[in-house]
C-alpha cells in the first residue's frame, strides 16, 4: 500500500510541471481595418472582423484552458470612439450573428467570456472578434478612435484562473461629411423631400398664396443660400407683363435676388431642419392672361 500511495503522488507531481512549465502569452494585435459610419443609415454598422492570437510556449502534453474579455470602458454599453467632444459607441461580439456581446472585466459571465482551449501538441489558438456600431447614433463628421485591451486569463470560470497577459489595439469609425437641402410639401420631411417641388397657385386675380418646405440635413456647420433670379417676379413665356410675388421664410421677407443667406450654422454637429416658406401673389395685377411661373432654388455648403 505505501508503494502504490508513492506512486500516485509522484505522477501527479509530474502533471502538475508538465502544465505550469507553460507560458500563456497574446501575440501582438493589428489595428482592425477602419470603419465608415453613416449616422443617417437605417441599419446598424458592422465592420469587418478582426482576430487575436492566444499562444503558449511549448506544445502541452494535455489541453489547456483560457478565457479573455476586452477593457476599455468599465462596461460594454460604454465602448466609445471619441473624436474631440463626439463619441460613438461600438460593440465587439464573439459570433456573426451579433447575439453575444464580449463583455469586460467588470462585468463579465460564463457566457459573456471569451473562452477556448488550446489542445495538447498545439501551441495557438485563434480568437476572432465581430465589431459593430448601432444604428441612429448622432455623430458630427470626423475621424473617430479609441483603444482597448484584451486581457487573457489562465484558467476557466467557475474555477480559478489568473492573467496571464494583455494586448491592445485601436478602433476606428470615419464620419463622413455631408450637408443637403431638399424641398417639398410644407407638411413633409427630409425624407419625402426632392431635388424639385412645383406649386400651383390658381387664379392670380384672387391673390393667392402657397406653402413648401425646406429641409436640410447634415453632420456639419453649413450656409443656406436662396437664388431667386427674377428678382420676385413670375413671368410668361406668352406675354412680357410680371406677376410681382413676396416670399417669406419663417415668417422673416426677403429680398428676392441671387445668392441671398437663409440660414447659417457655426458649429460641427448634426443638424436636421425645417424651414417653412410661404409664397404671397397680391391680386389686382394688371397683366395679360397665361400662365406665369418663376424658379426658386435652394443651395447649401459646408463651412
Amino acid at each position: 500500500m505505501r508503494n502504490k500511495i508513492l506512486c500516485f503522488a509522484l505522477m501527479w507531481a509530474a502533471l502538475v510541471i508538465a502544465v505550469s512549465g507553460q507560458t500563456l502569452s497574446l501575440d501582438t494585435m493589428s489595428d482592425p481595418s477602419p470603419v465608415t459610419y453613416d449616422p443617417y443609415s437605417g441599419s446598424d454598422t458592422t465592420g469587418s472582423q478582426f482576430t487575436f492570437t492566444v499562444r503558449l510556449s511549448k506544445k502541452p502534453r494535455y489541453s489547456v484552458d483560457f478565457c479573455a474579455v476586452i477593457d476599455g470602458s468599465p462596461y460594454a454599453s460604454s465602448r466609445t470612439l471619441t473624436s474631440s467632444a463626439n463619441t460613438l459607441t461600438v460593440g465587439f461580439f464573439q459570433d456573426s450573428s451579433y447575439g453575444t456581446e464580449i463583455q469586460s472585466s467588470v462585468n463579465y459571465t460564463s457566457d459573456t467570456l471569451i473562452t477556448g482551449t488550446i489542445p495538447k501538441n498545439a501551441t495557438t489558438y485563434q480568437v476572432t472578434v465581430y465589431p459593430r456600431l448601432s444604428k441612429g447614433q448622432s455623430a458630427s463628421w470626423g475621424t473617430y478612435t479609441g483603444t482597448f485591451y484584451v486581457k487573457l486569463y489562465s484558467g476557466t470560470i467557475p474555477f480559478s484562473f489568473f492573467l496571464a497577459d494583455t494586448a491592445s489595439f485601436t478602433y476606428t469609425a470615419a464620419v463622413a461629411q455631408t450637408i443637403d437641402v431638399k424641398v417639398g410639401s410644407s407638411g413633409g420631411s427630409y425624407d419625402t423631400g426632392a431635388s424639385s417641388y412645383n406649386i400651383a397657385l390658381g387664379d392670380l386675380s384672387q391673390g393667392p398664396t402657397g406653402s413648401f418646405g425646406i429641409f436640410v440635413r447634415g453632420n456639419t456647420a453649413y450656409t443656406l443660400y436662396m437664388n431667386v433670379t427674377s428678382g420676385g417676379y413670375l413671368t410668361s413665356t406668352t406675354t412680357s407683363d410680371k406677376v410681382s410675388y413676396s416670399l417669406t421664410i419663417n415668417g422673416i421677407s426677403y429680398t428676392l435676388g441671387p445668392s441671398v443667406i437663409i440660414d447659417r450654422q457655426t458649429s460641427k454637429a448634426m443638424y436636421s431642419k425645417v424651414l417653412l416658406g410661404e409664397i404671397s401673389v397680391p391680386s389686382g395685377q394688371d397683366v395679360e392672361a397665361g400662365q406665369y411661373s418663376d424658379i426658386v432654388s435652394f443651395s447649401v455648403v459646408a463651412n
